[in-house]
């Protein structure tokens, strides 16, 4: 008898085992435990401090994207940055528009790291830059035997998990920031949209041209938090989880205003800042989305 009741105990113990393996991998599977610990996660973005400037690194299954380069005089920020994520690659480096806080800092990327593939998009005729780093960016690249993708809404394109598409400007506009490209990026259930410096008026254009397809986890808030940008229309309309914000602690511009972060406030956007932050980690893993330490 007293064999028996051991055998029963043991039994039982060995099924208890087995269940509670059995649901902590289904819920370390899903998501709901160890993943928010896992800060060496190979999916994440980069909202790198980089003064009054903007470049976002997206990083996922080995290949890297970068969005934008900031100004000349923080140039090497950017770059000691991605040296310490140790991305030897640039598979997909974006220019938003021709302004020199967004690729002021390009001629040193394309000097220190391999680049696959440059996206730029065309200026309106009329409108095209005569400014020295614009113009010298050229050069650069002409020199480096690589030529640029011409970037028009509704481009597609791969970049380790994530899928991105290109859905703006839709129209020729006159001013450079509302030229900006504007960039969703899809993987499994999270999203995100890059806006550049685009102001209200596109916002508008975007939101009647795509509506609910707007709507994006996290959002990299226009034109370093200008009231010119961050409509409640197209807030509603993209309904983020995560705002972030790249500027320079106390910026001659006054950005981030008062009236966008408001904005952002009312439509229940956890905001998030390099000027206060530092570098912005998020990290995900298709479902979820949390902070990660700046590397």
């Amino acid at each position: 008898m007293a064999r028996r009741k051991k055998f029963d105990l043991l039994k039982a113990i060995g099924i208890a085992v087995f269940v509670a393996v059995g649901i902590l991998s289904y819920l370390y599977s899903n998501g709901y435990i160890g993943t928010n610990n896992q800060t060496s996660a190979d999916t994440y973005v980069d909202f790198i401090d980089c003064g009054q400037g903007d470049s976002t690194l997206i990083v996922s299954d080995g290949c890297a994207t970068l969005i934008d380069a900031t100004t000349g005089k923080d140039a090497q920020k950017v770059v000691e940055h991605l040296k310490g994520r140790n991305i030897k690659k640039i598979d997909h480096f974006i220019l938003t528009h021709p302004h020199e806080d967004h690729i002021g800092g390009a001629e040193v990327i394309l000097d220190t790291f391999e680049v696959e593939t440059i996206h730029m998009r065309r200026p309106t005729k009329g409108t095209e830059p005569t400014t020295k780093v614009y113009l010298n960016l050229l050069k650069k690249i002409k020199s480096l035997g690589k030529t640029v993708h011409a970037v028009d809404a509704e481009d597609l394109f791969e970049s380790g998990e994530w899928s991105f598409k290109v859905f703006g400007p839709l129209k020729d506009y006159e001013d450079l920031n509302d030229q900006s490209v504007v960039l969703k990026g899809t993987y499994q259930g999270v999203s995100i949209l890059l806006t550049g410096d685009m102001e209200s008026a596109v916002e508008k254009d975007l939101c009647e041209a795509y509506g609910d397809d707007l709507k994006s986890t996290i959002l990299k808030v226009g034109h370093h938090g200008s009231k010119t940008s961050s409509s409640a229309i197209f807030l509603k309309a993209v309904s983020p989880q995560y705002g972030v914000i790249s500027c320079e602690a106390g910026n001659s511009y006054g950005h981030p205003h008062k009236e966008a972060l408001n904005r952002l406030k009312k439509h229940n956007v956890e905001i998030l800042r390099t000027d206060l932050d530092g570098t912005v980690t998020l990290i995900t893993d298709g479902r979820n989305v949390w902070q990660g330490e700046e590397s």
